[in-house]
């Protein structure tokens, strides 16, 4: 219905509303980002890492516990680095999407690489008394931030295909889904603070969506025309 509405007006409103709501959801995340960084280069203190811990200490469970570790598990640099394998081949062999492999190669190989910079950047302490044993810094986390750019990717590539819409919807509530879960996995473990996790999501936002821009510039360039001008007019 949006669709249909879009192509009664005059000029085309969707480009644009894809563009500012990517360049809006960019700027607020580089804002969460600095904001969140400078602070802990200032050594405050994040309150709302207490409260978080705290609560998720109040729920731990032997269960839930067993739950988390498995759902960590599904942001751990061995698993996405075969998921992103897996990926790649299918991407392909199987769709001849050569340039969405490329830059899905780019978002996760790319993002990794500026994840441990940023770490050793800011060199933060991670959590004592968790429960699991994690090596390296804390801040930001890289499960947090790996897990958004590879499942963000994915759902970009869904979104972009042609199955059915109902699929799209519920593949990208299963994405986001699985992001979050990853997210709480890490603070529930105490392998990290609140303040880790949102600081690895804002970060991957704004590496993800640049990614994804360069895909569809060279979508648009492949068109020999940019979206905002691609209109079908009726004969």
């Amino acid at each position: 219905m949006l669709r249909e509405l879009a192509n009664k007006l005059p000029f085309p409103i969707l480009p644009l509303i894809y563009v500012i709501s990517g360049l809006g959801l960019s700027f607020l995340s580089l804002n969460i980002f600095f904001e969140l960084s400078e602070d802990l280069m200032e050594n405050e203190v994040f309150e709302f890492d207490q409260v978080i811990i705290q609560y998720v200490t109040d729920i731990r469970s032997e269960t839930l516990t067993e739950v988390m570790k498995v759902i960590t598990f599904l942001g751990s640099k061995n698993i996405l680095t075969l998921l992103l394998v897996g990926s790649l081949i299918w991407l392909i062999a199987k769709r001849k999407n050569y340039w969405g492999a490329i830059f899905y190669l780019i978002a996760v190989a790319g993002g990794g690489l500026l994840n441990l910079g940023l770490k050793h950047w800011f060199g933060r302490i991670r959590p004592e008394d968790s429960l699991i044993v994690e090596q390296g810094f804390s801040y930001p986390s890289g499960h947090a931030m790996g897990s958004l750019i590879y499942y963000g990717f994915l759902g970009y590539l869904v979104v972009r295909s042609r199955r059915g819409k109902s699929l799209k919807i519920i593949l990208t509530i299963a994405f986001i889904s699985t992001i979050l879960l990853i997210g709480f996995s890490r603070v529930y473990l105490g392998v990290h603070y609140p303040s880790d996790i949102a600081a690895g999501f804002s970060a991957g936002t704004v590496w993800l969506l640049l990614c994804i821009a360069g895909r569809e510039s060279i979508r648009a360039y492949q068109k020999r025309t940019l979206p905002f001008f691609k209109r079908k007019h009726p004969q």
